[in-house]
């Protein structure tokens, strides 16, 4: 190997290193944010916060990849095309698990509220959850113009959690 790649493997490397403090320094920032959310607000009220947050950063992402693709038609449409953009950009992993009298049940393989959790020793469940079933409600909602409800039916914060949405009539 040059010197000159010699130099950039290790420039390489201390950006990585960089980014791991820096991916840290954020895990532990939103922990705290989470805990003294819980210590300041009620449980209910700091769970609708969460969920605000994620519905509003769902919306922003959803209206963007409505430019791309339109308005669509259907709630499994719009989450696949969901979860391809989140697997790549927005540390989640989603897959369909089944589909039951029109409910949607997922499998949220990947997520990084569950690193904030399992950092933090929380469980799933907590408040700070809302914020992956609002980001969730709030892309759907703006992909396809319908009411859409996202509810966490079991989590594990060291597996999968499972989710299931319902398109409200």
């Amino acid at each position: 190997m040059s010197e000159k790649e010699q130099i950039h493997v290790q420039v390489l490397q201390d950006e990585l290193k960089d980014c791991k403090a820096f991916n840290r320094a954020l895990i532990t920032l939103a922990g705290e944010i989470s805990c003294v959310l819980d210590e300041i607000a009620k449980t209910d009220e700091a769970k609708t916060i969460c969920i605000i947050m994620g519905e509003d950063a769902g919306r922003r992402i959803g209206a963007r990849t409505r430019k791309q693709f339109g308005t669509l038609k259907s709630v499994e449409e719009a989450l696949d095309i969901f979860m391809h953009r989140t697997d790549a950009w927005y540390g989640y992993n989603i897959e369909i698990d089944h589909i039951e009298n029109g409910t949607i049940y997922i499998n949220v393989l990947k997520c990084f509220i569950r690193d904030i959790l399992r950092d933090r020793g929380l469980t799933t469940g907590t408040p700070l959850c809302g914020v992956t079933c609002g980001y969730l409600k709030g892309a759907l909602n703006e992909l396809t113009g319908k009411d859409v409800d996202v509810e966490l039916v079991y989590g594990d914060v060291n597996g999968v959690c499972r989710e299931k949405i319902v398109v409200r009539k």
